[in-house]
């Protein structure tokens, strides 16, 4: 894992449109295998899990090359996860960076 702790990554992923608040759960998307492990990773150290992991669309990347979209659904328990949530209410939009595709 990088040098940022579990809050400056998640937070990071907020700002970049990766990561958004959905109910009670978190939904990340990239098409970054090793993202989806590091965000794991992050979750783990806060208390919380992955629930689900699927490919949800394509991204071109040129003319016959695409990458898969991959999205991970995570819950993290609340007392941990309120500055989280906090955070994105005030900088973190309702729609990944990939929901055109993904959705």
């Amino acid at each position: 894992m990088d040098t940022k702790n579990p809050h400056q990554q998640l937070e990071y992923w907020i700002r970049s449109q990766h990561l958004i608040c959905r109910g009670i759960d978190f939904i990340f998307e990239t098409v970054d295998q090793s993202l989806i492990e590091r965000f794991e990773q992050c979750l783990l150290s806060l208390g919380g899990e992955i629930i689900t992991i699927r490919e949800v669309g394509a991204w071109p990347m040129g003319p016959r090359r695409t990458f898969k979209i991959l999205r991970a659904s995570a819950r993290v328990p609340r007392p941990a996860a309120h500055a989280i949530v906090s955070y994105w209410a005030n900088n973190g939009s309702t729609k990944t960076r990939f929901s055109e595709i993904s959705e």
